[in-house]
Formats: structure tokens, sequence, C-alpha cells
């Protein structure tokens, strides 16, 4: 009965973690008029953010985390980059969006519209009894795997076509006091390491 009571409450409490990811907006981007070869936006809603300009192949441009107390305006000068097509990533606690920014001769244009946005796995830890959500928009493969403190693989498993990830793990049945959960989806691999003690 106590086992059943412990597991009820880890429910509730992923369901409430659930609850907050989906509803949270997190931050919201405003694009501005840039003049020339400038792109200016406004985050809302937001106290950390790391944000990088990304060129055409994946490779880091410009990177900054920005802490603020409320909103944070931002105006990047694209002076030095050749015509092309180039990323802004902004990346909070709970979430990574990705826009599109236009290089065309003179001129640089933010998209309004977000490219990509991926949310990151919520966890949710009472004595070992581990809930984890994973909100999944594009029905991606969700790989999820469990390594303990020497690396050696203890789960594996891989999720298709799915939105809304929610797995429940009971590591206290397990040998180690360390186990580094590695969630991948979206093309995206996040780490979570969870002590027993």
């Amino acid at each position: 009965m106590k086992k059943f009571l412990k597991f009820s409450l880890v429910f509730a409490l992923v369901l409430t973690a659930i609850g907050a990811h989906a509803s949270d907006v997190d931050f919201s981007l405003n694009v501005k008029k840039g003049k020339g070869k400038t792109v200016s936006f406004a985050l809302n809603q937001v106290k950390k953010i790391d944000l990088s300009i990304y060129d055409a192949n994946d490779k880091l441009i410009h990177t900054e985390t920005v802490n603020s107390k409320g909103n944070i305006n931002r105006t990047y000068d694209l002076e030095a980059l050749p015509n092309g097509t180039y990323f802004l990533e902004a990346e909070t606690a709970m979430k990574i969006a990705r826009y599109t920014i236009t290089v065309v001769d003179e001129t640089a244009s933010l998209s309004t519209e977000v490219l990509t946005e991926v949310f990151k796995p919520v966890f949710v830890n009472k004595d070992g009894k581990v809930g984890l959500n994973i909100l999944n928009l594009d029905k991606s493969p969700v790989g999820i795997k469990i390594f303990d403190a020497d690396a050696n693989e203890v789960y594996n498993t891989t999720l298709l076509d799915t939105q809304n990830v929610n797995k429940f793990f009971d590591i206290t049945t397990f040998p180690s006091e360390n186990y580094t959960f590695e969630m991948s989806y979206d093309n995206k691999v996040f780490f979570k390491t969870i002590a027993l003690k």
C-alpha cells in the first residue's frame, strides 16, 4: 500500500510538471524593423536566455547569455556576414526555438515565425521514483537511454509517433547510486543525472 501511495505521489507531481510545461509560454520573440544589415527583436517574459547565431552549415558564429528581470531587447549588426541564410537560436530552461535570418545584399531580416521549437524534458524525482515527460510536438522518434555511474547502459528504448511521452522509472531497484538519462529527439540530445543519495 505504501508503494502505491508513493507512486501516486510521484504521478501527481509529474502531472503537475506536465501542466506547467504545457501551459507556460516561456518566452515570445517580437521582431522589430531593422535598418540595413541589422536585425532587432525583443524577448518577452524571460529571465535568462542563451542566444546563438549559426550559419547554414550549423557553425556557431555568435553566442551570449542574457539575464533580465523582464524584457530583453537585442540588435545584431550582420554587416560582416555574406549573403545567405542564418539561424537565431534562443534557449531557456524550458525550450529551444530557432528563427531564420536572411541576409541579401545590404539588408538582413529575421523571420517572425519560429522555424523549430523543441521543449526540453521535464523530470520529477521522488526518492528514486523518476517521472519523465517530453512534449514532442513534431512526433519525431524519441530515444531514451539510462546509464549507470560506470557508463554501462541499463535501459534503452525508442518511441515512435508519440507527441506526449510520459515514462516512470523506479531506479531504487538498480544497484548504482547515480544514473544518467539521455533523451534524443528532434535533432537534440539532453542529459540528466539522478542521484539516489
